[in-house]
């Protein structure tokens, strides 16, 4: 849907950062019915992310997973984009900004400009550098789906302008272009500008100034990219040859005190390695080593902790303990040596590699912090924006909020889901009410293709290594070219291009073709991008067909390239056949319930249901127990020293005080139909156990966890022995027992990082440092022991770690393989004993109390009810799984639902309701709409040959079908969910599923039959 562009400035929101983070809260404005500006310095948006190979913990190619949310920001009529953009002064307050920015001149034309190539094929030293190893790569734009689609001229380069300006065929080149400066009004301001990565050429010992072998994290992306350097070759940057041993060590620039580095720690360089170091051997086998050095490996996001196993288990990455000395390259020595002393061990070890990869760390740039400046904002002693626990994006200045590496040092997930949270923040300060008024996109009238005979046009991508590395694919397009009925058969690169879509817009307009199959990625992902673009050229978007050979062969098959070839023909000789049988669809639309059913009243339930009523929609609030605010509720400080008591009776009183907000308490799920933005739930409510049904339009889960309480370590059995939520509480109501302890042992990873419970719990070495910290403050006598695997004080709180370590706690590691014993002891102490890995020996602890690190789990019962009602999946351990785990880490498979909380993993207040303010922004994407579309995907009945035998009746799980007055089965279009049990259940087969009707299916299995013998 697109919208009627409301340029009131208090309807508009300046998004200053083109990362994932900027794009994210861009997309969420507009959607939600206000105009964005969106600033960035760089000359397309994108940010790090588009530099990355693959991501973690899925390994899968960021290109193809970015681009659609890149190509979304391109056609958002309620957007406008100024690259190359920085601001220069601000004036107002909330509800009323005047923003001056500046924007250097590009030199080129951005509505003329094709990116055709032809001013760097003969002027290449006039083109912008591109960031990566390749110092004279071909074009500014970082990667294929650069947004915007343009070139940018370096002037002082070019020493025959004229020339310059004669060979670009579509005259964009502007030698007399200028510095340009605009003021933007604007209702708010959201803060994503990204932030550097460490340069370690100040590190001497790292050798990474004079060694071209020894490259950064980000580098080494670069190197295994396909849109990289070396076109994905895996080659080391001296002698061009493969490497045959890799080292990486973490922590370069983070969680140090090197020349410019920072205390923090960088939150994402362990999985980054562990991601690098597994992509490695997934490619080259056992052909290369791959070790990573390292002081604490923090994988304490959703499943990373698997994802750690896996790395170590399945892909042999080895992992050594320690901070190397340095790392060198004698004379007349092929590799490079890195001098270490291992853990335990104390003699020093020489070894030798082919490659290093220094894992470097994020800073806040100081471009940012002038920026900062002029906006007024108050930065910490990092440089990162201040903010506080239970705001976690507003900054010091109200209208002002902040996402992403800005706020502190993160992950993707992280950043988007506080790019979503900002907007809805930053809503919240805009007068506008949502949508004005919605069309269905400008597109060309269809054309009647009726009585035509099929032109198929076949479009096959190549995406650099993920689909080109294995497959020959002007091969496969000389293939599709033979097929009966193809007119045009083409390699297009990256199909997801914009420049690749408008020529595929262009040949289906010349060559009047009236079917199209596209051979490339997940229609999941992809399909109605490639809908969209059919559409413009006058073609229904359901007369288009997907073979997805990049997940389907090139990813599964890569070691057999010549069976991957014959696949691929087959997958494309059967779209081909199933795209002849295609017919123009239709969708169906109905009006939007603007209600909202927020389940759970937690923390991050009640900020949901709050941002939601704040923005004028009617929430139904249900609660399981008999009052609000679930496992917050017990907890007294947070890590930072805020109430969180005072937090929590805030938040009730203000989900009581609201109007729109109606509160039910004892409320069990029991039932659920509907389709997104039409839902009905019914519950069973109070002692009585009432039967209630509400209507709503989109269903939040902040449904929460529980506290882990495992058989361990005599917990429950010894008054001495508690967890760190009973330390939490115990520390404010009875200071005088703390003063009167001497020795507390507190022990990590109880019931966490175990065969039962293999996630790590994310909260508990923060929770340990907090109380730590608050003890030895109460009692500077006392000694405190901490018995880690590895400290996880990741962000920020590891200058709190490190501040309970120079004020005296003793922080001891323990291998999983020899934990600590446990006995009950004397005086109603208990017996701690644990090796010292330093000392190599065993020391005994009589404690006067042991606090275990217990975390959190799944409400598992809960949970199962829940997902089995609204059909949803959860991951192994019992969580709600998100639709995808790094660009939608909110939304939940099934649309119109969305996820808050520790419903979703285990996290601390702070992260809660970050996530609760981005659902309550997920779910304004579409609650702003008025009509909902459910598709074409819908079950169709021949009343000619149906015997009205009512197997249909019985069959659909939701009741759709009935038998009218003429006496045959009928299906409301506008109530069918697509799933097709229906059709698959008719003896008659009078049913039909539309997109997947039964001459389309036997076309595929014909096409793909066909050339066998009998």
């Amino acid at each position: 849907m697109s919208y009627q562009l409301d340029n009131k400035p208090d309807n508009r929101v300046l998004v200053v950062g083109g990362g994932m983070g900027g794009i994210r809260t861009m997309l969420d404005l507009a959607e939600s019915g206000h105009s964005v500006v969106l600033v960035d310095s760089a000359r397309s948006i994108g940010g790090l992310m588009t530099q990355l190979d693959r991501t973690f913990p899925t390994n899968n190619c960021d290109l193809c997973t970015l681009s659609p949310h890149l190509s979304q920001s391109g056609r958002q009529e309620r957007i406008e984009l100024l690259t190359m953009t920085q601001i220069t002064g601000m004036e107002g307050e909330r509800g009323a900004f005047s923003v001056t920015v500046k924007t250097a001149p590009r030199y080129i034309d951005m509505e003329k400009c094709t990116a055709c190539g032809e001013c760097f094929k003969h002027f290449p030293d006039c083109v912008r550098f591109t960031p990566g190893l390749d110092h004279r790569a071909p074009t500014c734009m970082r990667y294929p789906q650069a947004i915007p689609q343009a070139y940018s001229v370096d002037m002082a380069a070019c020493k025959d302008l004229q020339a310059l300006v004669d060979i670009c065929p579509a005259k964009a080149i502007v030698p007399d272009d200028t510095e340009k400066t605009r003021t933007i009004e604007c209702g708010s301001i959201v803060l994503a500008p990204g932030a550097e990565v460490f340069d370690p050429k100040g590190l001497d010992y790292l050798g990474y100034s004079s060694q071209p072998d020894i490259v950064t994290s980000l580098e080494y992306e670069r190197i295994l990219s396909a849109s990289g350097p070396t076109s994905g070759q895996l080659v080391r940057p001296s002698d061009k040859k493969q490497p045959q041993k890799i080292a990486w060590i973490q922590c370069i620039g983070s969680r140090g005190i090197q020349k410019g580095a920072q205390s923090y720690c960088s939150s994402a360089c362990c999985m980054f390695a562990l991601k690098e170091a597994m992509v490695t051997k997934e490619r080259f086998q056992d052909s290369i080593e791959a070790t990573i050095f390292y002081m604490d490996m923090r994988t304490f996001g959703k499943d990373y902790e698997l994802y750690l196993q896996q790395a170590k288990e399945r892909f042999g990455v080895r992992l050594v303990r320690c901070r190397p000395h340095s790392v060198v390259h004698k004379q007349g020595a092929q590799g490079l040596e890195i001098q270490y002393l291992p853990e335990g061990q104390a003699q020093q070890v020489c070894e030798e590699f082919d490659m290093v990869v220094l894992s470097t760390g994020f800073l806040v740039g100081q471009q940012t912090r002038e920026m900062a400046n002029i906006l007024g904002i108050d930065l910490d002693s990092h440089g990162f924006a201040k903010t506080g626990s239970f705001t976690p994006v507003a900054t010091s200045k109200p209208g002002i909020y902040v996402a992403g590496l800005f706020e502190s040092p993160k992950d993707i997930p992280e950043t988007m889901v506080q790019g979503s949270a900002a907007a809805c923040m930053a809503a919240g300060d805009l007068s506008a009410k949502g949508i004005l008024s919605g069309q269905e996109e400008e597109f060309p009238p269809e054309r009647d293709i009726s009585g035509e005979e099929p032109r198929v046009g076949v479009f096959l991508c190549d995406c650099g290594e993920n689909i080109g590395g294995v497959l020959d694919v002007q091969k496969l397009a000389d293939y599709a070219q033979s097929l009966p009925g193809v007119v045009v058969a083409q390699s297009v690169g990256h199909g997801c291009s914009s420049q690749s879509m408008e020529r595929i817009t262009s040949i289906v307009e010349s060559e009047k073709l009236n079917r199209v199959v596209i051979g490339g990625c997940s229609p999941r992902t992809h399909e109605k991008r490639f809908q969209d673009t059919i559409r413009k050229a006058g073609l229904n978007p359901y007369l288009l067909e997907m073979a997805n050979i990049r997940d389907q062969i090139t990813w599964v098959h890569a070691a057999e390239p010549e069976l991957a070839a014959k696949k691929a023909q087959s997958l494309i000789r059967m779209a081909v056949g199933a795209a002849k049988m295609a017919r123009p669809l239709a969708d169906s639309t109905l009006p939007m319930n603007k209600n909202a059913l927020v389940v759970g009243g937690g923390v991050a339930g009640m900020t949901t249901a709050l941002e939601l009523a704040r923005h004028g929609h009617k929430v139904y609030l249900a609660e399981r127990s008999a009052k609000l605010g679930g496992n917050a509720a017990k907890l007294r400080k947070t890590l930072e020293g805020e109430d969180v008591r005072a937090f929590v009776n805030g938040l009730v009183e203000k989900v009581k005080a609201s109007e729109n907000i109606s509160v039910i308490t004892g409320a069990i799920i029991v039932d659920h139909s509907g389709i997104p933005g039409m839902f009905k739930t019914g519950m069973q409510v109070g002692p009585q156990m009432f039967y209630r049904q509400v209507e709503h339009g989109v269903t939040v889960l902040a449904t929460g966890a529980l506290g882990n309480h495992p058989d361990q370590y005599l917990l429950g059995k010894s008054d001495s022995v508690i967890t760190q939520l009973e330390m939490d509480s115990l520390i404010e109501d009875k200071p005088e027992k703390v003063k009167s302890w001497s020795n507390v042992v507190m022990i990590q990873c109880v019931g966490s990082r175990s065969p039962e419970n293999p996630n790590c719990s994310r909260i508990c070495c923060q929770a340990a440092v907090k109380n730590a910290l608050r003890i030895v403050e109460i009692n500077p006598d006392a000694r405190v022991f901490v018995l880690y695997r590895d400290m996880r004080t990741f962000g920020l709180s590891e200058d709190y770690y490190q501040e309970a370590r120079q004020k005296g706690v003793f922080f001891v590691r323990y291998s999983q393989d020899a934990p600590p014993k446990v006995d009950q002891g004397q005086d109603g102490c208990v017996k701690v004993v644990f090796n010292e890995p330093v000392i190599g020996a065993d020391l005994e602890v009589e404690a006067d109390c042991l606090c275990l690190s217990t975390g959190l789990v799944a409400d598992d019962e809960n949970n199962e009810d829940l997902a089995l009602i609204f059909k949803l999946p959860r991951t192994k351990d019992g969580f709600f799984l998100e639709d995808h785990v790094k660009l939608r880490p909110v939304d939940l498979p099934v649309p119109g639902f969305f996820v808050a909380g520790t419903a979703h993993s285990p996290k601390n207040i702070r992260d809660s309701i970050a996530q609760a303010q981005a659902a309550a922004s997920r779910a304004r994407t579409m609650l702003a709409a008025n009509e909902i579309s459910t598709g074409a995907a819908v079950a169709k009945v021949d009343g000619q040959k149906c015997a009205a035998c009512l197997i249909c009746v019985r069959a659909c799980p939701f009741g759709v079908p009935f038998i009218n007055a003429e006496g045959y089965s009928q299906i409301d279009p506008a109530r069918c969910r697509g799933c097709g049990v229906c059709a698959a259940a008719c003896p008659a087969k009078a049913i039909q599923l539309m997109q997947f009707e039964d001459d389309r299916i036997l076309a595929k299995l014909e096409s793909l039959f066909e050339r066998m013998v009998a």
